[in-house]
């Protein structure tokens, strides 16, 4: 008996053990490198394309609006009111009001959500198929390279993340004993994901496929009190966490409407011709996300789950499948969009590769073989995850090629002179001036006319050619896609006609102009891989050009 205790405090202070270990991992992960892109002598605004309207939204509620309001419902409102607590007590406890510290503040509510999000996946691991499986689920979305890096960044993605592996562990709890507890926190956890990123709340799913699994399809278990206190506690949650969707809900219907409208159209030539939408978010966001072997496995777990009918996978599932299909059927296809399947892809990939230490011991030479190359590919794809994460952790690191790229120009082209881009500057442009880059296009036109140099913009002036700038900037966001597409013949019109504008606009320039300094894009070179577009913001390619004499 004595042993048998002994042998259970270890294998506690053991599991104790590896969770902190991989929790310190994970907060060290999503801190390294957090003070990317902030503000500094250069710019006013953040280098990432989105967090001026959360950081925006969240600062103004309290120093400008006074008000619970945030006046925008791109997003849910939840995240922006941590944001906004953020805020207030670090410059109530002496942080200063510079804009770095503003954004800083809302990062730091990210990275902390991040690394619960890794704290929740063990969780939901261990309720849903055993405390191995929950540390082998937290170790993967603690290193996947796509929820470390965007754990930086003050957007709702990796928040949302949190509540959704919060909601599965609370499925697990009703599926494995139908308790109270587990309905009304399970729905508050759907609700609570929806109040952050609105599609998220897709997870209350898993709380209903966990009812129906454990009661049956029945009637009475679709008139079961405890199933409509979960949707119900899931609707409360939202409303409290973005009451504008009922106290504003006109400004929270046109916000609604915009997402709409933009995932239908989609997003100029960034996602055009990148074909099925379902194999684009595997291939791109998922295999760049989770690193490719890790992809592999999520694709081999989901196929096994559906295989055994277990019925804690398929709770899984259920929230699994129609959130791919949205996001899947969407024109707007940001990797980042994939994040709340983080947490469910962990847990259905811990649990395949926990069960496959059985295959070596099974009988038979075949299936030994099988098993213990399954488990070498399993460390394979933990290594290639790791090794991806470190490079784009990497690449927060200073200087900044725009910034590189600013101070060249500050120190060669006197003020006044002429500069030409292809499009409006935007994030991924050196900060010629401090607010160049920021905010909405016409914020940004209107920021160019009053920047220290007489900027010509190709794409917009067709007199641009004529007054030939001394000098051209060219990022590689402005151009790669127009590259990717030139020859492709299922494009509309109009992105047919944009495409032959900035081909056109670079050949004359590449005739006319010859490079004069380059900064910054590994990603594209030397053979590494190319990442999404919103896996790149720290990592733009900057040429400047000098007109030849």
């Amino acid at each position: 008996m004595r042993a048998l205790e002994s042998r259970a405090e270890v294998f506690r202070f053991a599991r104790t053990a590896a969770l902190v270990v991989i929790a310190a991992g994970a907060l060290a992960l999503r801190f390294r490198g957090l003070g990317w892109g902030l503000p500094n002598e250069l710019h006013d605004y953040s280098y990432h394309p989105d967090e001026f309207l959360t950081v925006g939204a969240a600062f103004g509620m309290i120093y400008l609006r006074h008000s619970w309001n945030p006046g925008f419902y791109n997003y849910p409102s939840f995240y922006l009111y941590l944001s906004a607590l953020a805020i207030a007590l670090a410059l109530g406890y002496g942080a200063g009001p510079a804009p770095a510290a503003i954004y800083l503040c809302a990062r730091v509510v990210t990275a902390l959500m991040g690394t619960a999000a890794v704290a929740a996946t063990w969780w939901a691991g261990r309720t849903l198929f055993g405390e191995a499986v929950g540390l082998l689920a937290a170790l993967v979305i603690a290193v996947a390279p796509l929820h470390v890096q965007h754990s930086h960044f003050a957007t709702v993605d990796v928040p949302s993340t949190f509540f959704v592996a919060l909601a599965l562990g609370f499925a697990g709890v009703v599926l494995n004993s139908g308790s109270r507890r587990g309905y009304l926190l399970g729905g508050l956890a759907a609700g609570l994901a929806a109040g952050t990123k609105y599609n998220a709340g897709l997870v209350l799913l898993a709380v209903i496929a966990a009812h129906f699994l454990r009661e049956g399809w029945t009637p009475g278990s679709l008139r079961s009190g405890r199933f409509w206190g979960a949707i119900g506690c899931a609707l409360g949650a939202f409303i409290v966490s973005t009451p504008g969707s009922v106290l504003a809900s006109e400004q929270f219907l046109r916000g609604i409407a915009y997402e709409m409208r933009h995932a239908a159209e989609g997003h100029g030539l960034v996602f055009a011709g990148t074909g099925n939408g379902f194999v684009y978010t595997f291939t791109s966001s998922l295999v760049y996300g989770l690193g490719a072997e890790t992809a592999v496995i999520f694709l081999l777990s989901v196929l096994y789950s559906l295989w055994r009918r277990d019925k804690a996978a398929l709770v899984i599932l259920a929230f699994v499948v129609p959130y791919y299909a949205l996001i899947s059927t969407s024109h707007v296809r940001f990797a980042r969009y994939a994040l709340p399947l983080f947490p469910a892809a962990a847990l259905v990939v811990g649990r395949l590769a926990w069960e496959s230490r059985h295959l070596p011991a099974a009988a038979g030479f075949g299936r030994k073989l099988v098993g213990w190359a399954f488990l070498a590919f399993c460390c394979l794809a933990l290594l290639q995850t790791g090794l991806s994460t470190r490079f784009l952790l990497g690449l927060f690191d200073p200087p900044d090629p725009r910034d590189e790229a600013a101070r060249w120009v500050g120190r060669r082209v006197p003020r006044g002179g002429t500069i030409g881009f292809i499009d409006w500057p935007w994030f991924y442009s050196p900060p010629l001036s401090k607010d160049l880059g920021f905010g909405t296009l016409p914020q940004r036109q209107e920021a160019a006319r009053k920047a220290p140099y007489r900027l010509v913009v190709l794409n917009w002036d067709p007199t641009a050619r004529k007054t030939a700038p001394e000098w051209i900037i060219v990022s590689d966001f402005e151009v790669e896609d127009a590259l990717r597409l030139q020859g492709n013949t299922r494009l509309s019109a109009k992105d047919r006609a944009q495409v032959e504008r900035v081909l056109s606009n670079l050949d004359w320039i590449k005739k006319h102009y010859a490079v004069r300094t380059y900064y910054g894009g590994p990603t594209h070179a030397h053979g590494r891989p190319r990442y999404p577009h919103d896996m790149r913001y720290p990592d733009p390619a900057i040429t400047i050009y000098q007109r030849r004499k």
